[in-house]
């Protein structure tokens, strides 16, 4: 599986104006349900925020995961919002988060969901500090997505 397999460019939220860790939720949740990936914005900021109490979901180098379950879902979605200032998202490294992967699966089968963090987190770990540069940069989210997109076809990574 593989991340730009799961977004396009219209669930790319280019310019998140969010400055805190509930604002992001919120702010992505409500983009989410903008764009009829999810039913109810309330409920998935209600499941992402309740994931996030359990621990932060950002990772060392500026990305994090919101990530949840929900019933009404038969296959993964996932969103892609850029922070350009950055946010304080508990990240290990204590540095800022400007990039969110948010995942969302069906409640059926649960490896699904796993495979979907799984993707993410292989392509943050590849891409590192170059990655999060380019999105950062990014003018479009067409540009977003294809930069993604050739982060993963590199070094013939095709699964």
């Amino acid at each position: 599986m593989q991340v730009h397999t799961l977004l396009s460019p219209d669930l790319i939220l280019l310019n998140l104006q969010a400055s805190t860790p509930e604002e992001v939720l919120r702010e992505i949740s409500r983009f989410m349900e903008d764009r009829k990936i999810v039913k109810n914005g309330k409920k998935l900021f209600q499941r992402l925020l309740a994931r996030e109490k359990l621990g932060s979901t950002a990772l060392p180098g500026g990305i994090a995961v919101p990530h949840c379950k929900m019933e009404e879902l038969e296959t993964p979605v996932l969103s892609l919002a850029i922070s350009r200032e950055g946010v304080d998202f508990n990240s290990p490294d204590g540095q800022p988060t400007y990039i969110f992967f948010t995942a969302v699966s069906p409640i059926s089968p649960p490896n699904l969901h796993l495979q979907v963090l799984a993707a993410i987190a292989k392509l943050a770990r590849k891409g590192k500090k170059s990655l999060v540069e380019k999105l950062l940069n990014a003018k479009t989210p067409e540009q977003a997505y294809e930069i993604i997109r050739d982060e993963e076809m590199q070094e013939g990574d095709e699964e």
